[in-house]
């Protein structure tokens, strides 16, 4: 932190309510968004309410320092980046209210999604529906005039804003409506808005800065009202440059429309009164399929004569990437298929949207015989499951194989519809000009084209070509009226081609610009630039050295890494917080973004390119950072380019242990497979302990285990100890290809050996032979996601001399815990080098997919015994993790009479040792507090789960037993019958919170 940023932290956070962040690790974390390019700012600023904003403008003036809004950080051209103060709404504006006559008070940092699933209790909705809805801000859709698939029936973000509240660079506060021309035949104060723009924020004030805005602007379009008209159609969605056009009438002056879509350069948005309408009574979709893309861009015309509410065109690269993420895609769409066009039809009534849909496969067949209908519904479900495609596929694009990525820089063209075909055809030969190739999604209806070409890695040497492909494609652009940006804005993406696109006009767009920004202190540098090649200034570094000082604990060398934290595109998909989804459980109670997983990727990327020191590395900074990831594997799952995050995590908290050592609770948490033999040798003691509410304040005290968490009772005998010896005799190599490995873990070892019983009994039940390891260890889970790597490789360099041997042999390697089995599987070949880790690795399987595996191949036993039970199945975070199914909730359902609901109530927030934490327990259950709920509410008879920490959160406010499937497996089979005693309701068996 340097001597200005220094000033900035101190004097912003004396004058705010809000929080203020100065430090390299934020600093880097802000640095990028989704788009190509990095700026590191001076500081970030996390507003709380309108005077923060307010405080923050008039001190930016004061030090003359930039102020850059930011919402999500999920836009393409780079326009919530740049070096200054980076003022951050998405943590605390995003309060709303519903007001009168169908509108609504919104603060910039709601969520668009939140605010439609609160509309749609009340059977309304905000119409414009840009793709990342779940993660996008209405301020960031009101500074881009965010549109979207249905843009040609609902409009743009423009089309549905009343007033907007804006915060000038000065200070100066007041709502922007369709304001009254009257007030300007009053007398106005004299001299220009600069000499207005005191310390004084009364009323007074503000209406003269209004009325002196209102006079300069109305004067303005008025001399330029012809060049205006000639340069700004409004055929097609356009949000480059200030929207002039239609602005100003004859008495009225529509400052709000012209507000919107002028990315934070004119005014910071505290709040804006918003349209809301009834949600469509009816919809329904089809998805057609042709053989190539000419002919369905071509099929576009026809179906615009029917008036479609949104009309989607999907190239093969992204039907290609549907077929991979969903089987339900790859059983619709055919490999031949080269285009899908998807058509969205509303109505009053079904049979109307029936009636439309039909008009629309008719007319499109009348003129292309061989076009594919792949699947017609106007079902809520289904028409949900269909505009999936795109809302999940296009993001993906950059998990496509290959050293070239689909670049977004020329993403965002409109062009009138009548023209896609001409212009799709122009377009490919600039592409084929440049020895390129380029991807197409389009919302085709409202001629907007998303184009990505294929480019390796930008760097200084080959950065030109972005601006010699942009230059030549946007001169097709033109040539047909079209333009450069049709709902992402300009950014520093785009920038550099407004002039080219509107001549002259330009020059207006400057002097809006000095009427509101005479200092040019809001967001410089977008929409307004002279500087011809600022689309390849600030790109993202692809560093070609590392700095020496980073000793990386984990198996991959620097530009391993680097490639791994290149590969996130900032898209932001990690920021979603919708109900149901499990990307990132901390940031969905913290939505901080520290706490999102993207934050990782950018702290790596700003270390190895030396943006900053490898010293931060072990930094507090860093490790709250890191310690806002507790290795649920769910970012990566759902990311669209799978980024390794969780290891990244783990990686960066090895840094901080290796500089500083383990936090004490971290120490013994993390070592509790230590103190399991004590604790069952001695579990009378120690159950006796776990029960007592005097000593669990001491435990509290001493070990850091909260004094409310329920804890599970030690066995009086460990699994390990109670085996038979048959089993635990080392079989001969070769002797017996079927034989299988049974890997038990610390729970069942000690705390559940019935579990690990019932397990043998189902493999003898099917006579499958066993060795069970008697010299295994725990599998080191918890030292690996503490960070304690040094003490987690030796526990997995033991565990693999014992594994290996029989790996190599091809046995199977079962595990009856999934955190185990991804520990095994993922963590070893990442802590220990070489062939063990790898063979290990590859024979690992959970339990619940082992039995599965041997049902498809029809090896697996099914007499089974009916259950007249009712249970709750939750799917642990890990088994997501390890297969698409749940396997075991699979194989409870060919039980007789057994009744399985399944809970979908997100992510338990368990996650081993972090919900036993002192600091981390209550952030744990409200993580888990639907779950919790659920179980506190259900009438079923028990829960059932594979996770033995998601046991613990089940059963953590209920007395409710939580049991695990291979007990109900082996109950069925009725060969263990004193297994029912599980299902009996917990008396005082645990510690009730």
């Amino acid at each position: 932190m340097d001597r200005q940023q220094q000033r900035i932290a101190e004097d912003l956070s004396s004058l705010i309510a809000g929080d203020v962040r100065c430090d390299p690790v934020a600093l880097s974390i802000y640095a990028s968004d989704a788009s190509l390019y990095q700026v590191p700012p001076l500081c970030i600023a996390y507003p709380r309410e309108r005077n923060d904003l307010i405080v923050i403008a008039r001190y930016a003036t004061e030090m003359n320092v930039p102020l850059i809004p930011r919402g999500a950080g999920t836009g393409l051209v780079g326009d919530a980046i740049g070096s200054g103060i980076v003022v951050d709404c998405s943590r605390y504006l995003t309060n709303f209210e519903l007001l009168e006559d169908n509108q609504v008070r919104v603060q910039p940092g709601v969520v668009h999604a939140r605010l439609n699933r609160y509309l749609k209790s009340r059977g309304l909705y905000f119409p414009p529906d840009p793709s990342n809805t779940e993660v996008t801000t209405l301020g960031s859709m009101l500074a881009i005039d965010a549109a979207g698939s249905r843009a040609i029936r609902v409009g743009s973000t423009r089309d549905h804003v009343n007033q907007i509240e804006i915060v000038m660079s000065d200070g100066t506060c007041f709502e922007a409506g369709n304001e009254s021309l009257s007030i300007l035949s009053q007398p106005l104060p004299s001299g220009p808005v600069s000499s207005l723009l005191g310390e004084s924020s009364s009323d007074t004030h503000n209406d003269q800065v209004k009325r002196t805005v209102l006079s300069k602007l109305s004067k303005l379009l008025s001399d330029h009202e012809q060049l205006i008209q000639e340069k700004q159609q409004s055929r097609i969605p356009n949000c480059s440059g200030y929207f002039l056009k239609g602005i100003k009438s004859r008495h009225h002056l529509n400052l709000a429309r012209l507000l919107v879509g002028s990315e934070g350069t004119l005014a910071l948005f505290s709040s804006a009164v918003l349209h809301v309408s009834p949600l469509p009574a009816h919809r329904g979709v089809v998805l057609l399929l042709f053989g190539d893309l000419a002919s369905a861009i071509k099929a576009v015309q026809t179906i615009i004569h029917e008036q479609p509410s949104a009309c989607d065109l999907l190239d093969r690269r992204l039907l290609s990437l549907a077929r991979e993420a969903d089987p339900r895609f790859a059983s619709l769409i055919s490999p031949a298929a080269e285009a899908a066009i998807l058509v969205e039809q509303v109505g009053f009534s079904d049979s109307q949207v029936q009636k439309r849909l039909h008009n629309v496969t008719l007319a499109v067949k009348n003129i292309n015989s061989r076009v594919v209908i792949a699947m017609e519904s106007h079902q809520a479900e289904e028409v949900e499951f269909l505009w999936s495609l795109p809302q999940k596929v296009v993001p993906s694009l950059s998990r496509l194989p290959g050293e070239s990525r689909p670049q977004p820089f020329v993403e965002d063209i409109a062009i009138p519809p009548e023209c896609l075909y001409e212009f799709s055809q122009k377009a490919q030969k600039v592409f084929q000009r440049h020895q390129v190739t380029a991807t197409l999604y389009a919302h085709a209806a409202s001629g907007q084209m998303h184009l990505r070409p294929f480019l390796p890695a930008l760097t200084d040497q080959n950065a030109p070509i972005l601006e010699s492909i942009a230059r030549d494609l946007y001169q097709t652009v033109f040539s047909v009226n079209g333009t450069i940006s049709g709902e992402h804005g300009d950014g520093l993406a785009r920038t550099a081609f407004i002039r080219s696109q509107y001549g002259d006009l330009y020059r207006v767009f400057r002097q809006v610009k000095d009427i509101f920004d005479p200092h040019n202190l809001l967001n410089p540098g977008k929409i307004i630039n002279d500087d011809p090649h600022v689309t390849i200034r600030h790109l993202r570094p692809v560093p070609e050295q590392f700095p020496e000082l980073i000793d990386l604990q984990l198996n991959w060398t620097p530009q391993e890494l680097q490639t791994e934290a290149a590969r996130c595109n900032g898209c932001g998909s990690c920021r979603r917080q919708d109900p149901g989804s499990r990307m990132c459980p901390v940031f969905r109670i913290e939505p901080n973004e520290e706490a999102s997983p993207r934050a990782k990727a950018n702290l790596f990327r700003g270390l190895l390119s030396g943006a900053i020191h490898p010293n931060e590395l072990s930094s507090e900074e860093t490790k709250k950072l890191a310690d806002t990831c507790f290795n649920c594997k769910q970012c990566q799952l759902d990311c669209p380019s799978t980024v390794n995050i969780p290891q990244m995590a783990i990686e960066a908290k090895a840094a901080y242990v290796s500089a500083n050592g383990l936090d004490h609770t971290d120490w013994i948490l993390s070592r509790a497979h230590s103190f399991g033999a004590l604790g069952s040798t001695l579990s009378m003691a120690a159950n006796w302990a776990i029960n007592n509410s005097t000593a669990r304040w001491v435990m509290e005290k001493m070990m850091g285990i909260h004094r409310n968490r329920k804890l599970p009772l030690f066995s009086r005998r460990s699994f390990l100890r109670s085996v038979p010896r048959r089993l635990m005799k080392r079989p001969r190599p070769g002797s017996d290809p079927n034989l299988v490995i049974v890997f038990v873990d610390y729970y069942a070892n000690y705390h559940d050996p019935e579990l690990a019983h019932a397990l043998l009994a189902i493999l003898e039940h099917n006579q499958i032979p066993v060795y069970v390891p008697p010299n295994q260890l725990a599998s080191g889970m918890a030292m690996v996601s503490a960070g304690d790597l040094i003490a987690a490789r030796s526990v997995a360099e033991e565990n693999l001399k014992i594994l290996s041997e029989f790996a190599r042999e091809g046995h199977q390697i079962i595990c009856l815990e999934p955190a185990a089995a991804i520990c095994l599987k993922q963590e070893y070949p990442m802590l220990v080098k070489g062939e063990n880790s790898e063979v290990v690795s590859a024979q690992v399987r959970e339990a619940g997919e082992f039995l599965w595996q041997r049902h498809e191949s029809k090896k697996l036993r099914t007499d089974f015994m009916p259950l007249d039970l009712e249970l709750d199945y939750h799917t642990p975070c890990h088994i997501k993790a390890l297969s698409s199914r749940s396997a075991l909730k699979e194989l409870l359902a060919l039980i007789p009479e057994l009744r399985v609901n399944t809970i979908e109530k997100g992510c338990s927030g368990m996650a081993g040792t972090y919900g036993l934490a002192r600091e981390t327990f209550e952030t744990s259950k409200q993580i888990g507090r639907e779950l919790i709920d659920h179980m506190k509410s259900t009438r079923v008879r028990a829960g059932t789960t594979e996770c033995s920490s998601c046991k613990m959160q089940m059963e953590q406010e209920t007395r409710i037993p939580t049991v695990h499937p291979i007990k109900l497996l082996a109950l069925s089979y009725g060969i263990m019958p004193e297994l029912e005693r599980s299902l009996q309701p917990q008396k005082k068996k645990l510690v009730v919170s």
